[in-house]
Parts: C-alpha cells; structure tokens; sequence
C-alpha cells in the first residue's frame, strides 16, 4: 500500500480525473501488477459507472515516473454486460471472425467486461480465465460481478502446459508497465490452442507512444506467416485509441471480411444498437498502422 502522502497525491488525482463526484471504493498496490490500483464509481449524465484503474507510465510524455491514470476496464452499472470500451468492442469481434463460437481463452480478464459480455450475448460458449493476478481478480469478485473461477497464474506458464483447443483466444495482458512480453515463442503457443476456424485477438494499448509494442505484433505477424496465416489490424483513425491485431484461421480470413462477420453478428447476438459504431471511423490494415 502507498505511504500516507503518496496514498492522498493518489486520491487526488482519481478526483481529479473522474470528478468531484466520484467515489473511490479502493485503492491498493497488488504484487503481479506492481503499482496501485483502484475502484472509483461516478456518473456521466443519467450513466452510472464502475471503472477499474490504475497508475502507470505517462508513455509519449517527458515525464514516464509521473504517475498516470489509466482506466482498465469499465462497468455500466445499469447494463453490466454491455461492453464500455471501444477497443472492448473490438475484441469481441473475435468471436464473430469464428465459424463456431463454443469456447474461449481470456488470458488477462481485468474487471471481466469479456466475462460479462460472453454470458448474455454468447451464452454457449464457455470460457476459460487466466489472470496472473490474485489480487485483482479479487476486486473483479467483489466490485464487477465476476463469479466463476479463475486460473491464477501467468500465460505463458499456462499455456506451456496447455492441451485444450479454443475457438477464440484473448491475448489482454498488462501490468504497471505496459504489455506484457510477449515472443514468437508465446504466439506459436497462443495457435497451437486455437482451433480450427477460430480467431486469436489481441489489444495493444499506447501503441502509438509505446515503441515496445511494434516488434511484439510483428512477431505475431511472423509467426502466422510460419504456418501460412496472416494477421490484420482494426483501430480508430487518429491512432488515439487502442489497437486490435486478428488472426483468424478460417477460410474466410481477409480483413475486408471483418465488416460482414460484424453485420451477422450484431444481427444474430442481438447486440446494442445492433453493433452501429463499433468499426465506424475505423482503420483496417494488414500491417503496423504507424512508422515510428
């Protein structure tokens, strides 16, 4: 837990970045994350929401000890299965990129937003949870109604010793530094447990700043090529926002094929606002977005 002083500059800067009106339900340094996290509820309008954040670097600024707010994940408390994020939303198009959504690999959960979404939209598909972090899965147990067990351990251990096949894979892993490190070695695990037809998805956030995380996706990219696969890119125009890297392995694989499989999807699952937005203002590539 942060000293007295550190533990009031903290407050100060969720009040700050939330609101006067905000709430902080709890704040604490967990061991696998490495820097505090914390709970805050606050309203936008009629909207309520509960948001898991954390301090991490300012990535693109002068000043990368600075402590930076950085929301995880978010929970409408009116519509908890609703996905808040943009990028969250985009992830979940892995699930319309597969032929046959029945099980699921989330390695990284946060505050579960994936959890929540699956059981109301894709409740037949049954997902598997991986998180390295105790703590924080204590947090999604108690404050984002996260309610089925999780594998607590890291990825890549998890992986090595992994035997299942999954038709979507969730690649979400970070800690106070940034993303994970993630080598071929850990992406030819990551395809060796999807099955066939199925789509691996994962989010790169501050990959416009973070200079860390090119040569990460590019790996993923020469590891596909490996096995004759090929990987694509969906993020906002600006290249503000977090970025998603797809592979899926069925035969319909192209990323033109992104904006059908989003149209089917929304139609079949009944999504909000039958998923308008979701790849609007969009970019879609085949390579890096961005030269550094």
């Amino acid at each position: 837990m942060p000293n007295r002083a550190d533990d009031q500059h903290l407050r100060r800067l969720v009040t700050e970045y939330f609101g006067g009106g905000s709430r902080l339900r709890i704040l604490r340094t967990t061991a696998a994350f490495g820097a505090p996290v914390f709970v805050v509820d606050f309203d936008r309008g009629p909207r309520h929401y509960r948001t898991l954040g954390s301090f991490g670097p300012s990535f693109g600024t002068a000043n990368l000890t600075a402590p930076q707010v950085t929301e995880q994940s978010s929970m409408d408390l009116m519509y908890p299965a609703h996905l808040v994020f943009h990028y969250e939303r985009l992830m979940s198009l892995a699930f319309a990129l597969c032929e046959r959504p029945v099980t699921a690999l989330l390695l990284g959960v946060g505050g579960a937003a994936m959890w929540r979404f699956m059981r109301a939209y894709i409740p037949e598909c049954a997902p598997t949870l991986v998180d390295a972090d105790a703590g924080v899965m204590g947090i999604a147990k108690r404050w984002f109604y996260l309610g089925q067990p999780v594998v607590i351990d890291s990825a890549q251990r998890y992986l090595a010793g992994n035997t299942q096949h999954f038709d979507v894979v969730h690649v979400d892993l970070y800690n106070a530094l940034g993303p994970a490190d993630c080598d071929e070695a850990f992406w030819a695990r990551c395809m060796d447990a999807l099955a066939p037809g199925g789509c691996l998805a994962v989010n790169w956030a501050d990959f416009a700043t973070n200079r860390g995380v090119r040569p990460m996706a590019q790996g993923l990219e020469a590891a596909a090529r490996g096995r004759d696969r090929e990987t694509f890119y969906v993020t906002r125009h600006g290249f503000r926002d977090n970025l998603i890297q797809y592979l899926p392995t069925s035969g319909d694989n192209h990323p033109e094929a992104i904006t059908g499989a989003l149209e089917r999807f929304a139609r079949e699952r009944r999504l909000p606002n039958r998923g308008r937005g979701i790849l609007e203002h969009c970019v879609i590539s085949t390579g890096f977005p961005i030269e550094f």
